[in-house]
C-alpha cells in the first residue's frame, strides 16, 4: 500500500514537471525571413538584464522570456534591427546592448577594463621597484 502511495506520488509529480519544461522554448513564426533573422540577430546582441553575461537567446529567466516576445512584437511590427535597439535602449540603457556607443556616459564601459589594467600594473610595478631598491640597501 505504501509502495502504491509513493508510486503513485513520483508519478505525478513527474508528470507535474514535466508540464513546465518546454515552457521556456517559445515558437515564434515569421512570414517573411528577412524578420526572423532580424529577431535571432537581436537575439543575440541583446544581453539579459538579470543575467547580464548572457544574451537573451541564451537566458531563460523570466525577464529575458518577456524581452523575447517584446522583441518578436517589434520586429513582427515592422520595426527595424536599430529601431528596437532603440528602444530597449532608451527602457533599460546602454548596457542592454554589447556593443554600447561610445560617449559621454559609457565611457566607463568602454576604457574601464584598460585603466584597471593600467592602474594594477603600475602597483605591481611600485611594489616590485620598492622590493628592488629595499634589496639593494639590505646588501650594501
Amino acid at each position: 500500500m505504501k509502495i502504491n502511495k509513493v508510486l503513485s506520488t513520483i508519478l505525478v509529480l513527474s508528470v507535474y514537471t514535466l508540464g513546465f519544461a518546454d515552457d521556456s522554448k517559445e515558437i515564434y513564426p515569421f512570414d517573411d525571413s528577412n524578420q526572423e533573422k532580424i529577431f535571432l540577430s537581436l537575439l543575440d546582441e541583446i544581453r539579459c538584464p538579470k543575467c547580464q553575461s548572457s544574451n537573451l537567446a541564451g537566458s531563460n529567466a523570466p525577464i529575458a522570456n518577456d524581452l523575447k516576445r517584446e522583441v518578436y512584437r517589434l520586429v513582427r511590427s515592422g520595426q527595424t534591427e536599430e529601431e528596437v535597439k532603440a528602444y530597449l535602449v532608451e527602457r533599460y540603457g546602454n548596457f542592454i546592448v554589447y556593443d554600447p556607443p561610445f560617449r559621454v556616459d559609457t565611457f566607463v564601459l568602454w576604457l574601464g577594463p584598460l585603466l584597471f589594467f593600467l592602474l594594477t600594473l603600475s602597483i605591481i610595478l611600485l611594489i616590485l621597484r620598492k622590493r628592488i631598491s629595499n634589496s639593494k640597501e639590505i646588501n650594501q
